[in-house]
């Protein structure tokens, strides 16, 4: 699979998924216009309401923020930067943008920044995975692209 076919492909993929989100938010509005628009009948079901209200109102959020990071990765695809680190220019692992087609940032980048969050919230996971650490460099595109297929 060379460069182009792997790019269309992946667009293809964001722009599913772009459409699936959007159309998850639009049924998350109009569930919550739904829940403020109804009455209330006692307390119990104002109790229900207000928790459906804030569950939807935080998959909102959720689907907003991913859906800002999948329309920043077609524009990367349009603007020819689709697989470079916005931080150290390097290329991003292929495998990485298999899985998470929106990365912008390597791996290596990525850990960093995370540490850098943990150090000033406090944050410590419970996952030893996710405490892993490494400071390997990842394959450029141009080297593992084939292995993606």
């Amino acid at each position: 699979m060379n460069r182009a076919q792997l790019l269309r492909q992946t667009a293809e993929r964001l722009v599913t998924r772009r459409d699936a989100l959007r159309a998850a938010l639009a049924g998350d509005e109009r569930l919550l216009k739904t829940l403020n628009e109804e009455g209330v009948g006692d307390e119990v079901d104002l109790a229900l309401a207000s928790e459906q209200s804030e569950l939807s109102s935080q998959m909102a959020a959720v689907e907003s923020r991913e859906l800002a990071k999948v329309e920043r990765a077609l524009e990367r695809i349009r603007d020819g930067k689709y697989g470079r680190c916005e931080t150290c220019e390097k290329a991003i692992a292929p495998l990485r943008l298999k899985y998470v087609p929106y990365a912008t940032e390597c791996i290596v980048c990525a850990r960093r920044e995370e540490r850098r969050e943990d150090a000033t919230t406090g944050y410590r996971p419970v996952n030893r995975v996710a405490a892993y650490r490494t400071d390997e460099s990842e394959p450029s595109l141009d080297e593992a692209e084939l292995e993606i297929g």
